[in-house]
């Protein structure tokens, strides 16, 4: 791919460049992660991805010799997707076990008030699951690291894919709060901007964790849009389109979901999930077909007894980002980290290629990848097929937007 490409040719040029500091760390006190994701209820497995990815990366980093001679510690706690309990653990992390660093959550929600608590207290916070492009935008500050494509990359991804399509009259049903309406906002915004010829017929908001879509459902139908746009995700997701499977919806309208690839997904609908659905995840365990992601994939399932999710996949590449940033650094000094990652482009591997966490919005550059749902044996669950790969120069903040944030670091 493109991106890729581009990604060796600036590390084979030396213009990314990842280097152990030449004096490294005394040995002492392990480097410390406090992590907190949603780990119980109707969206755990978010969670529950996440914490053993941490878990299965902090083991090969201390096997390998852990970073710059110390041993990495982590712990991970669930947030039970309340604002109180996040900020009581991030607390806890920060002054009883005096973490170096902060990972999650999983709620852009939550992520927000964290945010907010790592900017206060100077330590900085990973984000390896939480997608709203606030944190790295219009909320952006020096102790927030976003290493995951945001919601307004998946947006401008699916706008791409879809203005590919011939499709004219769409609409939207995406979960009530923050995320599904900016969701929508963004792919709008590019969508127009790729194909003035398009026409916007409805939107539907259900409350998130709804148990009843069949008056939404009814809805699309009515407005018999060419393509739905929908931001549903987990189990939001699933609950929708078991029920709209008997009503034939997705045989008569073409539906882009931009979090339906993930496992939390696929897996609960088994053989009923429709095919020909387009999806989007930000990591398939199925790519890319390299030495790296084989081999996480293999260590994960051996471990797990389950395949990665892009939970996983995502929280895993985190702790590496963290491994990667000290060792430019080669200090625990958040400023020090800071200004290391600020000076130029960062890059490291992960499992799904490699990412560059650039310095202007803290956020990484990527490509967002799009499949379309078929159904699989060898798993027992559909696995997206056809993938196309949006390029992430085409849908992270442009010049001009980079550029209006400058104030903000």
């Amino acid at each position: 791919m493109k991106g890729k490409q581009l990604i060796k040719g600036m590390l084979l040029a030396g213009l990314v460049l990842l280097w152990a500091a030449g004096s490294a760390l005394a040995a002492g006190a392990p480097i410390k992660i406090g992590a907190m994701f949603i780990s119980s209820g109707k969206v755990g497995g978010y969670g529950v991805h996440g914490c053993q990815a941490i878990q299965m990366a902090v083991e090969e980093i201390n096997a390998a010799g852990g970073i710059l001679g110390r041993k990495l510690w982590a712990a991970c706690e669930d947030t039970k997707l309340k604002k109180d309990v996040v900020l009581a653990l991030a607390e806890k992390f920060v002054k009883k076990e005096k973490v170096d660093f902060l990972m999650g959550p999983t709620s852009s929600g939550l992520a927000m008030a964290l945010s907010e608590f790592a900017k206060n207290n100077k330590k900085i916070l990973v984000t390896t699951q939480a997608a709203t492009d606030a944190l790295t935008g219009a909320k952006l500050h020096p102790y927030i690291f976003s290493t995951l494509s945001n919601a307004m990359m998946h947006a401008r991804s699916g706008a791409y894919l879809m203005a590919s399509k011939p499709y004219k009259r769409y609409m939207v049903i995406g979960p009530d709060y923050n995320y599904g309406h900016s969701s929508w906002k963004m792919f709008k915004e590019k969508l127009k901007e790729l194909r003035p010829d398009v026409e916007f017929v409805g939107e539907l908001f259900p409350k998130f964790l709804a148990k009843d879509y069949s008056e939404y459902i009814k809805k699309i139908q009515e407005a018999k849009p060419d393509a739905v746009w929908s931001p549903l995700w987990g189990g939001d997701a699933v609950t929708f389109i078991k029920q709209a499977l008997p009503t034939g919806l997705f045989k008569k309208v073409k539906f882009a979901f931009p979090c339906a690839g993930a496992l939390e997904v696929l897996v609960p609908m088994a053989g009923d999930m429709p095919d020909g659905i387009y999806v989007s995840s930000r990591y398939f365990f199925t790519s890319p077909q390299s030495d790296l992601n084989r081999r996480f994939v293999e260590s994960y399932r051996k471990k797990f007894k389950q395949y990665p999710d892009y939970m996983a996949g995502e929280t895993y590449a985190g702790v590496y980002f963290i491994k990667a940033a000290v060792e430019r650094a080669g200090t625990l000094d958040p400023a020090k980290i800071i200004a290391a990652v600020e000076r130029e482009p960062l890059a490291w591997d992960t499992p799904e290629g490699y990412k560059i966490m650039r310095g202007a919005d803290h956020q990484v550059v990527e490509d967002c990848l799009w499949g379309e749902t078929a159904k699989n044996k060898q798993y027992g669950f559909s696995i997206p097929q056809n993938f196309i790969a949006i390029q992430g120069e085409e849908i992270c903040r442009t010049d001009a937007e980079l550029k209006a944030l400058g104030s903000k670091k």
